[in-house]
């Protein structure tokens, strides 16, 4: 089977990439930046650059088309947010490829962190208090607080407040209506990542980030896999509520006094457990394939606890950022804390991605703060917000009607 993998910067693009190779595909990888891990695996038949994902989707959607026809790829496998774009124009690619991502609307809905806090709350689900900034009265407020954009990924513009005064020099030049205020919760991290089809959850991994890039909060470095009922459970109930289908991945902050679980956000997407849930006895690319192929899965069985990963290229990212803002302290047990865990993107087998992604995580530490921060720099042609495909949608209709 000819497989394309998109997203290729990403290291479970890279992950995805070998474990479809060693399968017996034929795996091919593109991305909109030639500086992407994915693209120099050796296992690759073909790679290709596309354009930058959400500066002109349309454009990119026909790029990556006429490279499926040109190349005769039988299946399309989205890494990242590239995968909004394909489902936004699901109806393009039909007939051309076999791809699984989720219904548009369920993207807006769960990528979107105000309309998802509101629609968890709605099921149930613990969610930490949350309102618009244009809606947020500083009356009775208890700080610290959080501030966070409506739309990002990987805690980019997100700060926490400790006062009045900071709070109204942080918030007079934010758009009042694409950021939440919301309370601070102690960020002890639960993550999931699962994969479902109509309803039902294929399988799922649950697990852990010991430490994070940048060191302050944001990607998940270095990870283990834990079980905890209460998160797999609300994981089956947004599922099952929205019948949904693609991969989802969601993250929890555990509240270890009370012992509550708090949902902080939803990605429509694959995330990095999955080579966790690989590790632990579940295999989603497989599942994946057969699934956009129509054929029928099984429920996978539960992953084993106490398996993880670490990627070296991000975890020396972590560490110089750490090291170069002075935080001695928290390189403590650095080396310790990986015993019993695989690394996710050396491979003996395959060594240019290590290589590669390690020279973008240090450019992203030493230039990305120039960028608009480290985790923007490293996404940049990558993203794409749910509210500019609406805008694009608005121009090109405007562009017919002249």
């Amino acid at each position: 089977m000819r497989v394309l993998v998109t997203g290729a910067r990403m290291w479970y693009a890279i992950n995805t990439i070998r474990l479809l190779a060693r399968s017996g595909h034929e795996v091919f990888a593109a991305d909109s930046s030639r500086l992407s891990g994915g693209l120099y695996s050796r296992y690759l038949k073909g790679k290709f650059i596309y354009p930058s994902v959400g500066e002109n989707s349309s454009a990119f959607v026909e790029s990556v088309i006429e490279k499926i026809e040109e190349l005769k790829i039988d299946v399309l496998c989205p890494t990242f947010e590239e995968g909004f774009v394909f489902s936004k124009y699901i109806g393009r690619l039909e007939g051309r490829v076999n791809v699984l991502v989720p219904s548009y609307d369920h993207i807006t809905l769960l990528h979107d962190k105000y309309s998802m806090t509101t629609y968890a709350r709605s099921l149930g689900i613990s969610v930490p208090k949350t309102a618009l900034l244009k809606d947020f009265s500083l009356e009775g407020c208890e700080f610290p607080v959080i501030i966070k954009p409506r739309n990002q990924r990987s805690a980019e513009g997100i700060f926490k407040v400790n006062s009045i005064g900071e709070f109204e020099k942080r918030c007079r030049n934010l758009e009042e209506d694409r950021y939440l205020v919301q309370e601070w919760k102690e960020p002890y991290q639960i993550c999931t990542t699962g994969l479902a089809h109509n309803g039902r959850l294929i399988g799922n991994v649950i697990y852990h980030n010991i430490r994070e890039y940048p060191e302050s909060g944001g990607i998940g470095t270095c990870r283990v896999s834990i079980d905890c009922e209460k998160a797999l459970g609300e994981v089956k109930k947004i599922v099952s509520d929205l019948n949904y289908s693609g991969f989802i991945s969601m993250d929890f902050l555990h509240d270890r006094i009370n012992g509550e679980y708090y949902l902080v956000d939803v990605n429509p997407r694959m995330s990095p457990g999955l080579l966790i849930a690989y590790n632990s006895g579940v295999d989603m690319v497989k599942a994946y394939l057969e699934l956009a192929n129509g054929s029928e899965v099984s429920v996978a069985r539960s992953p084993k606890t106490g398996y993880g990963t670490f990627t070296t290229a991000m975890e020396i990212g972590w560490f110089f950022s750490t090291l170069f803002k002075g935080k001695f302290k928290n390189l403590k047990g650095f080396f310790k804390s990986r015993k019993k865990l695989k690394d996710d993107s050396w491979d003996v087998r395959d060594p240019i991605p290590f290589f590669v992604m390690l020279l973008s995580m240090l450019n992203t530490a030493v230039f990305g703060p120039l960028r608009g921060g480290q985790t923007k720099s490293f996404s940049l042609g990558a993203t794409c917000d749910t509210e500019s495909l609406g805008s694009e949608d608005e121009l090109i209709k405007k562009k017919k009607a002249v």
